[in-house]
């Protein structure tokens, strides 16, 4: 049995890309307020393909109980929150 890892066994060559010859230079549009490539995509679209979205949690109550370490803790009110992530 030798001490080489399993996965050693399928390891092959990769070329490397270089990603700095691929990114064109993006300029921010104050009316959109988006960056933009100079052909006028949308620099989110060019990533991604889905546009970000907003996604609400809305309040909730934590009930009441007691922690593990003996001690009671009292209800409370969670906050709403905003969650902004693109295909939320």
């Amino acid at each position: 049995m030798s001490n080489r890892p399993f996965l050693m066994k399928f390891r092959q060559e990769v070329p490397c890309i270089d990603a700095d010859n691929d990114i064109e230079d993006t300029n921010y549009n104050d009316e959109l307020q988006l960056s933009v490539f100079p052909s006028g995509e949308l620099l989110w679209r060019a990533r991604s393909q889905r546009r970000p979205t907003s996604c609400s949690t809305s309040a909730h109550r934590i009930k009441s109980g007691y922690t593990s370490s003996g001690k009671w803790k009292p209800s409370r009110v969670a906050p709403a929150r905003i969650d902004r992530r693109v295909g939320r």
